[in-house]
Protein backbone atom coordinates (compact mmCIF):
# COMPACT_ATOMS: atom_id res chain seq x y z
CA UNK A 1 0.00 0.00 0.00
CA UNK A 2 1.40 3.30 -0.37
CA UNK A 3 -0.37 6.42 0.97
CA UNK A 4 1.21 10.46 0.34
CA UNK A 5 1.10 12.73 3.00
CA UNK A 6 -0.80 16.25 2.76
CA UNK A 7 1.60 19.10 1.31
CA UNK A 8 2.18 22.03 -0.84
CA UNK A 9 1.28 20.79 -4.56
CA UNK A 10 -0.51 17.61 -3.43
CA UNK A 11 -3.86 16.49 -5.26
CA UNK A 12 -6.43 16.04 -2.76
CA UNK A 13 -8.26 12.41 -2.83
CA UNK A 14 -10.89 11.15 -0.78
CA UNK A 15 -8.87 9.66 1.72
CA UNK A 16 -7.96 11.36 4.69
CA UNK A 17 -6.38 10.74 7.78
CA UNK A 18 -6.71 13.09 10.86
CA UNK A 19 -3.53 13.63 13.07
CA UNK A 20 -5.10 15.79 16.45
CA UNK A 21 -7.17 18.72 14.68
CA UNK A 22 -5.25 19.30 11.01
CA UNK A 23 -6.86 17.16 8.66
CA UNK A 24 -4.23 15.75 6.00
CA UNK A 25 -5.23 14.57 1.92
CA UNK A 26 -3.69 11.63 1.70
CA UNK A 27 -3.01 10.28 -2.15
CA UNK A 28 -3.37 6.72 -2.53
CA UNK A 29 -1.38 5.29 -5.50
CA UNK A 30 -2.76 1.71 -6.75
CA UNK A 31 -3.72 0.59 -3.49
CA UNK A 32 -5.80 -2.15 -3.82
CA UNK A 33 -9.48 -2.52 -2.32
CA UNK A 34 -9.41 -3.75 1.59
CA UNK A 35 -11.90 -3.97 4.55
CA UNK A 36 -11.51 -1.32 7.40
CA UNK A 37 -8.68 -2.61 9.81
CA UNK A 38 -9.77 -2.79 13.18
CA UNK A 39 -8.83 0.23 16.14
CA UNK A 40 -5.57 0.03 17.40
CA UNK A 41 -5.42 0.40 21.00
CA UNK A 42 -2.77 2.64 22.93
CA UNK A 43 -1.12 -0.41 24.47
CA UNK A 44 -0.46 -1.83 20.54
CA UNK A 45 1.10 1.35 19.90
CA UNK A 46 4.74 2.34 20.20
CA UNK A 47 6.52 5.08 19.40
CA UNK A 48 9.88 4.29 17.34
CA UNK A 49 12.68 6.77 15.81
CA UNK A 50 13.22 6.53 12.33
CA UNK A 51 16.23 4.20 11.43
CA UNK A 52 17.30 2.49 8.20
CA UNK A 53 19.00 -0.52 9.88
CA UNK A 54 17.90 -3.52 11.32
CA UNK A 55 14.44 -4.99 11.43
CA UNK A 56 11.30 -3.65 12.89
CA UNK A 57 9.41 -6.69 14.77
CA UNK A 58 5.95 -6.16 15.12
CA UNK A 59 3.25 -8.60 16.67
CA UNK A 60 0.34 -9.91 14.22
CA UNK A 61 -2.81 -8.01 15.06
CA UNK A 62 -0.18 -5.54 16.89
CA UNK A 63 1.48 -2.37 15.33
CA UNK A 64 4.37 0.00 15.96
CA UNK A 65 4.85 3.54 15.58
CA UNK A 66 8.11 5.15 13.75
CA UNK A 67 8.46 9.04 13.91
CA UNK A 68 10.19 10.33 10.74
CA UNK A 69 12.73 13.72 11.15
CA UNK A 70 11.77 14.82 7.68
CA UNK A 71 8.37 14.93 6.18
CA UNK A 72 6.90 12.01 3.70
CA UNK A 73 5.60 12.16 0.82
CA UNK A 74 5.32 8.52 -0.10
CA UNK A 75 4.75 5.46 2.08
CA UNK A 76 4.26 1.88 0.85
CA UNK A 77 5.15 -1.14 2.23
CA UNK A 78 6.30 -4.45 -0.39
CA UNK A 79 3.55 -6.75 0.64
CA UNK A 80 0.42 -5.51 1.92
CA UNK A 81 -0.45 -8.72 2.76
CA UNK A 82 2.00 -9.03 5.64
CA UNK A 83 1.85 -5.42 6.97
CA UNK A 84 -0.25 -2.30 6.35
CA UNK A 85 0.95 1.22 6.92
CA UNK A 86 -0.87 4.53 8.09
CA UNK A 87 0.33 7.98 8.01
CA UNK A 88 -1.78 10.26 10.97
CA UNK A 89 1.12 12.86 9.97
CA UNK A 90 3.80 13.73 7.69
CA UNK A 91 6.48 12.65 10.35
CA UNK A 92 4.87 9.51 11.42
CA UNK A 93 4.35 6.43 9.94
CA UNK A 94 1.77 3.50 11.72
CA UNK A 95 3.48 -0.15 11.04
CA UNK A 96 0.55 -2.61 11.55
CA UNK A 97 1.05 -6.55 11.51
CA UNK A 98 -1.37 -8.58 9.37
CA UNK A 99 -0.32 -12.29 9.47
CA UNK A 100 3.89 -13.90 10.21
CA UNK A 101 5.96 -13.25 7.38
CA UNK A 102 8.50 -10.28 6.38
CA UNK A 103 8.04 -7.40 3.85
CA UNK A 104 10.25 -4.37 3.58
CA UNK A 105 8.50 -0.76 4.39
CA UNK A 106 9.89 2.20 1.99
CA UNK A 107 9.08 5.93 2.82
CA UNK A 108 10.20 9.03 0.14
CA UNK A 109 10.59 12.34 0.57
CA UNK A 110 10.57 15.41 -1.55
CA UNK A 111 12.30 14.51 -4.81
CA UNK A 112 11.94 10.97 -3.91
CA UNK A 113 14.38 11.01 -1.38
CA UNK A 114 14.92 7.59 0.43
CA UNK A 115 13.98 8.68 4.12
CA UNK A 116 13.90 4.82 5.33
CA UNK A 117 14.02 1.42 4.04
CA UNK A 118 13.45 -0.90 6.73
CA UNK A 119 12.27 -4.85 7.06
CA UNK A 120 9.07 -5.61 8.51
CA UNK A 121 9.35 -8.89 10.58
CA UNK A 122 6.27 -10.13 11.80
CA UNK A 123 5.56 -12.80 14.26
CA UNK A 124 2.85 -14.39 16.22
CA UNK A 125 1.56 -12.93 19.04
CA UNK A 126 3.61 -15.34 21.57
CA UNK A 127 2.97 -13.64 24.50
CA UNK A 128 -0.86 -14.49 24.30
CA UNK A 129 0.16 -18.17 23.51
CA UNK A 130 2.26 -18.21 26.73
CA UNK A 131 -0.47 -17.19 28.71
CA UNK A 132 -2.79 -19.21 27.87
CA UNK A 133 -0.54 -22.25 28.11
CA UNK A 134 0.50 -21.11 30.96
CA UNK A 135 -2.86 -20.86 32.43
CA UNK A 136 -4.04 -24.03 31.04
CA UNK A 137 -0.55 -25.73 32.77
CA UNK A 138 0.72 -23.84 35.39
CA UNK A 139 2.98 -26.74 36.33
CA UNK A 140 4.23 -27.24 33.02
CA UNK A 141 7.95 -26.06 32.23
CA UNK A 142 7.56 -25.28 28.79
CA UNK A 143 9.41 -22.99 26.31
CA UNK A 144 7.52 -21.88 22.92
CA UNK A 145 9.74 -20.57 20.30
CA UNK A 146 8.50 -18.73 16.75
CA UNK A 147 10.89 -20.17 13.72
CA UNK A 148 10.00 -19.77 9.30
CA UNK A 149 7.20 -21.58 8.93
CA UNK A 150 7.48 -23.69 12.37
CA UNK A 151 6.85 -23.25 15.92
CA UNK A 152 9.30 -24.75 18.93
CA UNK A 153 7.52 -26.38 22.27
CA UNK A 154 10.08 -27.20 24.50
CA UNK A 155 10.24 -27.83 28.28
CA UNK A 156 9.27 -30.55 30.68
CA UNK A 157 5.91 -32.21 31.78
CA UNK A 158 4.99 -34.21 34.54
CA UNK A 159 3.64 -37.52 32.58
CA UNK A 160 3.12 -37.86 28.78
CA UNK A 161 -0.83 -36.84 29.04
CA UNK A 162 0.10 -33.23 29.47
CA UNK A 163 2.49 -33.67 27.51
CA UNK A 164 0.14 -34.10 24.78
CA UNK A 165 -2.43 -31.81 26.29
CA UNK A 166 0.17 -28.94 25.46
CA UNK A 167 0.51 -30.03 22.07
CA UNK A 168 -3.00 -30.35 21.37
CA UNK A 169 -3.04 -26.86 22.85
CA UNK A 170 -1.18 -25.23 20.63
CA UNK A 171 -2.02 -27.03 17.54
CA UNK A 172 -5.10 -24.49 16.46
CA UNK A 173 -2.44 -21.78 16.58
CA UNK A 174 -0.61 -22.92 13.68
CA UNK A 175 -1.23 -20.79 10.67
CA UNK A 176 -1.32 -22.88 7.67
CA UNK A 177 1.27 -25.13 6.29
CA UNK A 178 3.06 -24.67 9.51
CA UNK A 179 5.08 -27.43 11.60
CA UNK A 180 4.93 -28.08 15.20
CA UNK A 181 7.89 -29.15 16.45
CA UNK A 182 7.75 -31.42 20.11
CA UNK A 183 10.74 -31.28 22.03
CA UNK A 184 8.87 -31.89 25.54
CA UNK A 185 10.94 -34.30 27.31
CA UNK A 186 9.34 -36.25 30.53
CA UNK A 187 10.49 -35.53 33.89
CA UNK A 188 10.59 -39.38 35.04
CA UNK A 189 11.75 -41.54 31.85
CA UNK A 190 8.30 -44.25 31.44
CA UNK A 191 9.33 -47.74 30.27
CA UNK A 192 7.33 -50.53 29.09
CA UNK A 193 8.64 -54.11 29.50
CA UNK A 194 6.24 -56.49 27.34
CA UNK A 195 6.06 -59.91 27.96
CA UNK A 196 4.71 -61.93 25.35
CA UNK A 197 3.84 -65.59 25.14
CA UNK A 198 3.29 -67.20 21.51
CA UNK A 199 2.02 -70.74 21.47
CA UNK A 200 1.16 -73.25 18.66
CA UNK A 201 -0.29 -76.23 18.91
CA UNK A 202 0.05 -78.10 15.54
CA UNK A 203 -1.84 -81.71 15.86
CA UNK A 204 -1.69 -84.50 12.57
CA UNK A 205 -3.58 -87.40 12.09
CA UNK A 206 -2.41 -89.63 9.55
CA UNK A 207 -4.68 -92.85 8.72
CA UNK A 208 -3.60 -95.12 5.84
CA UNK A 209 -4.62 -98.51 4.85
CA UNK A 210 -3.33 -99.80 1.04
CA UNK A 211 -2.91 -103.23 -0.54
CA UNK A 212 0.19 -104.08 -3.18
CA UNK A 213 -0.64 -106.69 -5.56
CA UNK A 214 2.14 -108.70 -7.13
CA UNK A 215 0.42 -111.66 -8.90
CA UNK A 216 1.74 -113.65 -12.25
CA UNK A 217 0.98 -116.70 -13.32
CA UNK A 218 0.22 -118.69 -16.25
CA UNK A 219 -3.10 -119.86 -17.47
CA UNK A 220 -3.02 -122.14 -20.69
CA UNK A 221 0.00 -122.97 -22.88
CA UNK A 222 1.83 -120.00 -23.57
CA UNK A 223 -0.43 -117.39 -22.52
CA UNK A 224 0.17 -115.66 -18.89
CA UNK A 225 -1.89 -113.04 -16.99
CA UNK A 226 -1.75 -111.37 -13.77
CA UNK A 227 -2.47 -108.45 -11.54
CA UNK A 228 -0.31 -105.40 -10.26
CA UNK A 229 -1.14 -102.90 -7.55
CA UNK A 230 0.82 -99.99 -5.23
CA UNK A 231 4.13 -99.72 -5.60
CA UNK A 232 7.05 -102.12 -6.55
CA UNK A 233 7.19 -104.69 -3.80
CA UNK A 234 11.17 -105.43 -4.70
CA UNK A 235 13.77 -103.25 -5.43
CA UNK A 236 15.02 -104.72 -8.82
CA UNK A 237 17.96 -101.79 -8.85
CA UNK A 238 19.82 -103.31 -5.52
CA UNK A 239 20.41 -106.66 -6.14
CA UNK A 240 21.71 -108.75 -2.96
CA UNK A 241 24.29 -111.79 -4.06
CA UNK A 242 24.35 -114.13 -1.21
CA UNK A 243 27.00 -116.82 0.20
CA UNK A 244 25.96 -119.34 -1.63
CA UNK A 245 25.74 -117.61 -4.92
CA UNK A 246 21.83 -116.87 -5.08
CA UNK A 247 20.73 -113.42 -5.56
CA UNK A 248 17.80 -111.90 -4.14
CA UNK A 249 16.08 -108.17 -4.20
CA UNK A 250 15.01 -105.83 -1.02
CA UNK A 251 11.91 -105.17 0.02
CA UNK A 252 10.61 -101.10 -0.54
CA UNK A 253 9.73 -100.15 2.36
CA UNK A 254 7.20 -97.45 2.17
CA UNK A 255 8.61 -93.58 3.06
CA UNK A 256 5.77 -92.60 5.52
CA UNK A 257 6.90 -95.15 8.03
CA UNK A 258 4.23 -97.50 7.74
CA UNK A 259 4.21 -100.54 9.13
CA UNK A 260 4.16 -103.65 6.13
CA UNK A 261 3.04 -106.96 5.86
CA UNK A 262 4.53 -109.09 3.45
CA UNK A 263 2.75 -112.73 1.80
CA UNK A 264 3.42 -114.50 -0.62
CA UNK A 265 2.20 -117.94 -2.74
CA UNK A 266 4.70 -119.38 -5.02
CA UNK A 267 3.64 -122.52 -7.40
CA UNK A 268 5.44 -123.38 -10.64
CA UNK A 269 3.55 -121.50 -12.76
CA UNK A 270 1.80 -118.99 -9.97
CA UNK A 271 3.94 -116.40 -8.31
CA UNK A 272 1.18 -114.45 -5.93
CA UNK A 273 3.17 -111.59 -3.42
CA UNK A 274 1.31 -109.30 -1.87
CA UNK A 275 2.18 -106.31 0.72
CA UNK A 276 -0.28 -104.12 3.13
CA UNK A 277 0.78 -100.90 4.93
CA UNK A 278 -1.26 -99.91 7.66
CA UNK A 279 -0.19 -96.86 9.37
CA UNK A 280 -2.55 -94.54 12.32
CA UNK A 281 0.18 -91.41 13.29
CA UNK A 282 -0.33 -88.60 15.31
CA UNK A 283 1.74 -86.07 15.79
CA UNK A 284 1.58 -82.87 18.37
CA UNK A 285 4.13 -80.19 17.62
CA UNK A 286 4.23 -77.27 20.18
CA UNK A 287 5.83 -74.18 19.35
CA UNK A 288 6.06 -71.42 21.87
CA UNK A 289 8.44 -68.29 22.18
CA UNK A 290 8.37 -65.95 25.03
CA UNK A 291 9.94 -62.86 23.93
CA UNK A 292 10.57 -60.19 26.76
CA UNK A 293 11.03 -56.41 24.96
CA UNK A 294 11.71 -52.95 27.05
CA UNK A 295 10.81 -49.82 25.06
CA UNK A 296 10.18 -46.04 25.90
CA UNK A 297 6.83 -44.80 25.75
CA UNK A 298 5.96 -43.71 22.47
CA UNK A 299 8.95 -45.96 20.71
CA UNK A 300 8.67 -49.30 18.82
CA UNK A 301 10.29 -52.27 19.67
CA UNK A 302 10.85 -55.43 17.81
CA UNK A 303 11.45 -58.85 18.09
CA UNK A 304 12.14 -61.31 15.68
CA UNK A 305 12.85 -65.31 15.83
CA UNK A 306 13.37 -67.21 13.02
CA UNK A 307 14.99 -66.51 10.09
CA UNK A 308 15.83 -64.96 6.27
CA UNK A 309 15.52 -66.41 3.00
CA UNK A 310 16.94 -64.84 -0.18
CA UNK A 311 15.20 -63.43 -2.95
CA UNK A 312 16.39 -62.60 -6.24
CA UNK A 313 16.00 -59.07 -7.55
CA UNK A 314 16.11 -58.12 -11.17
CA UNK A 315 17.53 -54.88 -12.21
CA UNK A 316 16.88 -52.57 -14.82
CA UNK A 317 20.57 -53.37 -16.55
CA UNK A 318 20.07 -56.61 -16.44
CA UNK A 319 21.48 -57.74 -12.96
CA UNK A 320 20.59 -59.42 -10.37
CA UNK A 321 20.39 -58.50 -6.63
CA UNK A 322 19.48 -60.47 -3.42
CA UNK A 323 16.94 -58.93 -0.90
CA UNK A 324 15.94 -61.22 2.55
CA UNK A 325 13.00 -61.79 3.45
CA UNK A 326 12.28 -62.47 7.06
CA UNK A 327 10.19 -65.27 8.56
CA UNK A 328 9.38 -66.93 11.83
CA UNK A 329 7.76 -65.60 15.21
CA UNK A 330 7.78 -61.81 14.81
CA UNK A 331 6.43 -58.88 17.11
CA UNK A 332 6.38 -55.41 16.74
CA UNK A 333 4.91 -53.11 19.94
CA UNK A 334 4.65 -49.72 20.43
CA UNK A 335 3.33 -48.73 23.85
CA UNK A 336 1.97 -44.99 25.43
CA UNK A 337 1.97 -44.45 29.16
CA UNK A 338 -1.39 -42.40 29.65
CA UNK A 339 -1.18 -42.19 33.34
CA UNK A 340 0.51 -44.14 36.04
CA UNK A 341 -2.10 -46.94 35.52
CA UNK A 342 -3.42 -47.20 31.79
CA UNK A 343 -1.09 -48.26 29.01
CA UNK A 344 -2.27 -47.71 25.75
CA UNK A 345 -0.75 -50.35 23.28
CA UNK A 346 -0.43 -51.15 19.65
CA UNK A 347 0.98 -54.74 19.36
CA UNK A 348 1.48 -56.56 15.95
CA UNK A 349 2.59 -59.98 16.48
CA UNK A 350 3.07 -62.37 13.54
CA UNK A 351 3.99 -66.19 12.62
CA UNK A 352 4.98 -67.19 9.61
CA UNK A 353 7.02 -70.34 7.68
CA UNK A 354 8.54 -71.30 4.67
CA UNK A 355 5.55 -73.08 2.19
CA UNK A 356 6.92 -74.80 -1.09
CA UNK A 357 3.70 -74.91 -2.50
CA UNK A 358 3.56 -71.08 -2.85
CA UNK A 359 6.47 -70.84 -4.23
CA UNK A 360 7.09 -69.12 -7.42
CA UNK A 361 9.66 -69.69 -10.17
CA UNK A 362 11.01 -67.28 -12.54
CA UNK A 363 13.59 -67.24 -15.07
CA UNK A 364 14.58 -70.88 -13.99
CA UNK A 365 14.49 -69.67 -10.06
CA UNK A 366 12.49 -70.94 -7.86
CA UNK A 367 11.53 -68.40 -4.71
CA UNK A 368 9.19 -69.83 -2.08
CA UNK A 369 5.78 -68.32 -0.18
CA UNK A 370 5.85 -67.68 3.35
CA UNK A 371 1.86 -69.01 5.18
CA UNK A 372 1.26 -66.00 7.49
CA UNK A 373 -0.74 -65.62 10.51
CA UNK A 374 -0.86 -62.16 12.21
CA UNK A 375 -2.43 -59.61 14.08
CA UNK A 376 -2.92 -55.55 14.28
CA UNK A 377 -4.58 -54.66 17.35
CA UNK A 378 -4.30 -51.62 19.86
CA UNK A 379 -5.51 -51.80 23.34
CA UNK A 380 -5.36 -49.87 27.00
CA UNK A 381 -4.97 -51.73 29.58
CA UNK A 382 -3.51 -51.59 33.06
CA UNK A 383 0.34 -52.23 34.18
CA UNK A 384 0.31 -56.67 34.87
CA UNK A 385 -3.32 -57.17 33.08
CA UNK A 386 -2.79 -59.28 30.01
CA UNK A 387 -5.13 -59.75 26.73
CA UNK A 388 -4.99 -63.15 24.67
CA UNK A 389 -5.15 -62.87 20.94
CA UNK A 390 -7.22 -66.58 19.92
CA UNK A 391 -9.00 -68.10 17.43
CA UNK A 392 -6.41 -68.33 15.17
CA UNK A 393 -7.48 -71.84 13.86
CA UNK A 394 -6.51 -73.18 10.53
CA UNK A 395 -7.92 -77.36 9.69
CA UNK A 396 -6.60 -79.27 6.33
CA UNK A 397 -7.86 -82.19 5.89
CA UNK A 398 -7.62 -85.03 2.84
CA UNK A 399 -8.71 -88.37 2.33
CA UNK A 400 -8.03 -90.12 -0.85
CA UNK A 401 -9.38 -93.69 -1.62
CA UNK A 402 -7.88 -95.59 -3.88
CA UNK A 403 -9.66 -98.99 -5.57
CA UNK A 404 -9.65 -101.15 -8.70
CA UNK A 405 -13.24 -99.76 -10.75
CA UNK A 406 -15.49 -102.49 -10.13
CA UNK A 407 -13.56 -104.73 -7.66
CA UNK A 408 -13.48 -102.07 -5.18
CA UNK A 409 -16.93 -101.87 -5.00
CA UNK A 410 -17.62 -105.03 -3.76
CA UNK A 411 -19.00 -105.62 -0.16
CA UNK A 412 -15.99 -107.09 2.21
CA UNK A 413 -13.82 -108.42 -0.86
CA UNK A 414 -13.43 -104.52 -2.32
CA UNK A 415 -11.25 -103.49 0.32
CA UNK A 416 -8.52 -106.16 -0.80
CA UNK A 417 -8.33 -103.92 -4.19
CA UNK A 418 -8.83 -100.58 -2.68
CA UNK A 419 -6.40 -98.06 -0.20
CA UNK A 420 -7.20 -95.14 1.70
CA UNK A 421 -4.78 -92.49 2.71
CA UNK A 422 -6.42 -89.69 5.22
CA UNK A 423 -5.02 -86.85 6.85
CA UNK A 424 -6.25 -84.08 9.13
CA UNK A 425 -3.65 -80.83 10.17
CA UNK A 426 -5.31 -78.61 12.70
CA UNK A 427 -3.39 -75.83 13.92
CA UNK A 428 -4.48 -72.93 16.50
CA UNK A 429 -2.14 -70.17 17.21
CA UNK A 430 -2.85 -68.46 20.99
CA UNK A 431 -0.86 -64.98 21.71
CA UNK A 432 -0.84 -63.52 25.28
CA UNK A 433 0.45 -60.07 25.83
CA UNK A 434 1.13 -58.86 29.78
CA UNK A 435 2.37 -54.96 29.71
CA UNK A 436 4.64 -53.65 32.83
CA UNK A 437 5.39 -50.03 33.86
CA UNK A 438 9.28 -50.62 34.82
CA UNK A 439 12.15 -48.84 36.07
CA UNK A 440 16.06 -49.11 36.16
CA UNK A 441 16.57 -50.76 39.53
CA UNK A 442 19.66 -51.23 41.62
CA UNK A 443 22.95 -53.14 39.86
CA UNK A 444 23.51 -55.31 43.04
CA UNK A 445 19.84 -56.46 43.06
CA UNK A 446 20.48 -58.12 39.76
CA UNK A 447 21.89 -61.96 39.30
CA UNK A 448 22.79 -63.97 36.29
CA UNK A 449 22.25 -67.83 36.30
CA UNK A 450 26.14 -67.69 37.15
CA UNK A 451 25.32 -66.17 40.41
CA UNK A 452 23.08 -69.62 41.31
CA UNK A 453 25.53 -71.87 39.99
CA UNK A 454 27.66 -73.73 42.52
CA UNK A 455 30.37 -76.45 42.30
CA UNK A 456 30.45 -80.15 44.82
CA UNK A 457 33.28 -79.08 47.24
CA UNK A 458 33.63 -83.00 47.45
CA UNK A 459 32.64 -86.28 46.42
CA UNK A 460 30.13 -86.62 49.07
CA UNK A 461 28.44 -83.26 48.47
CA UNK A 462 28.70 -84.28 44.98
CA UNK A 463 26.74 -87.56 45.98
CA UNK A 464 24.20 -86.45 48.01
CA UNK A 465 22.87 -83.45 45.45
CA UNK A 466 22.51 -86.27 43.00
CA UNK A 467 20.65 -89.18 44.84
CA UNK A 468 18.41 -86.32 46.08
CA UNK A 469 17.26 -85.20 42.25
CA UNK A 470 18.81 -81.97 42.98
CA UNK A 471 20.89 -80.64 40.02
CA UNK A 472 21.54 -77.09 41.77
CA UNK A 473 22.87 -76.27 45.54
CA UNK A 474 20.61 -73.04 45.95
CA UNK A 475 21.99 -70.06 46.95
CA UNK A 476 22.54 -69.38 51.43
CA UNK A 477 22.39 -73.01 52.13
CA UNK A 478 25.29 -74.74 54.01
CA UNK A 479 27.82 -76.42 52.20
CA UNK A 480 30.18 -79.59 53.51
CA UNK A 481 33.03 -78.57 55.25
CA UNK A 482 36.02 -79.80 56.91
CA UNK A 483 37.72 -83.08 56.05
CA UNK A 484 34.82 -85.00 53.96
CA UNK A 485 35.28 -86.95 51.20
CA UNK A 486 36.41 -90.60 50.03
CA UNK A 487 39.13 -92.87 51.33
CA UNK A 488 40.87 -94.78 48.19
Amino acid sequence: MKCSPGGIGLKLTACAVLSGATALAVHAQAAPTRAALPPVTNAALTDRPARSQGALAVDAGKGTLVRLNENATAVFVADPTIADVHVPSPKAVFVLGKKAGTTTLYVLGVDNKTLLQQTVVVSRDMDALRSAVAARFPNAHVQLTAGPGSLLVSGEASSAADADAVVQTISPYLADKEVLVNRITIDRPLQVQLRVRITEVDRNVTQQLGINWQALGSVVGNFTGGIFSGRQIFNLAQPIVGANGQTTFPVNLPSNNAYSLFGQFKTGHTDIQLLVDALNQEGLLTVLAEPNLVALSGQTASFLAGGEFPIPVAQINGAITVDYKQFGVKLDFTPTVMNEHRISLKVRPEVSQIDTTASVTTNGVTVPGLSVRRADTTVELASGQSFAIGGLLQTNTTDIISQVPGLGSIPILGKLFSSTNYLNNKTELVIIVTPYLVEPTDPARLRTPLDSLMSPSSDVEYSFRHESGDASTPSGQPRLVGAAGYVY
